[in-house]
């Protein structure tokens, strides 16, 4: 079975699948951004609840969803709209399917390195991953299957 990561903003969803390797390294199976229609987006959270619900039945055995962090400040409309959409992602997820939620924060307790830092190191993910292409945009979804094995 492979795990999904999976980091949700206010428009889009970004995907990561891969598989967790014996030497602790990753093998990606796949890269992917899920983005919202446009337009109304009551319409728009069911047309994606459905992709997401088609996307993860089959073989995914856990989903690692960057969770939301609470702020010291008043919510801007676009950390509203990403929470509304990690809603529509958690209701998506198959039963079956065990779905983990990690704060960066805590990603980031007992590492030499906060997440920010590895996420910027070539040489790392170089290194930790290998298989499908992994863009650079998608890097803090991998590392969430990362933490993953090494926790």
């Amino acid at each position: 079975m492979t795990s999904v990561a999976a980091v949700v903003a206010s428009d889009a969803i970004i995907l990561v699948e891969g598989e967790c390797n014996a030497d602790g390294t990753v093998t990606v199976i796949k890269d992917e951004t899920l983005d919202l229609e446009p337009g109304d987006r009551r319409k728009a959270y069911a047309i994606m609840a459905t992709r997401i619900r088609d996307r993860l039945k089959n073989g995914v055995g856990t989903v690692i969803l960057k969770a939301s962090s609470g702020g010291q400040f008043a919510a801007k409309t676009v950390v509203l709209h990403a929470a509304e959409l990690r809603g529509v992602f958690l209701s998506a997820v198959p039963g079956e399917i065990e779905v983990v939620q990690r704060q960066k924060k805590s990603v980031s307790k007992g590492r030499s390195r906060k997440v920010d830092d590895y996420l910027k190191d070539d040489v790392f993910f170089g290194a930790k991953f290998d298989g499908a292409k992994l863009r650079k945009g998608s890097r803090e979804a991998a590392f969430l299957i990362l933490n993953e094995v090494e926790d």
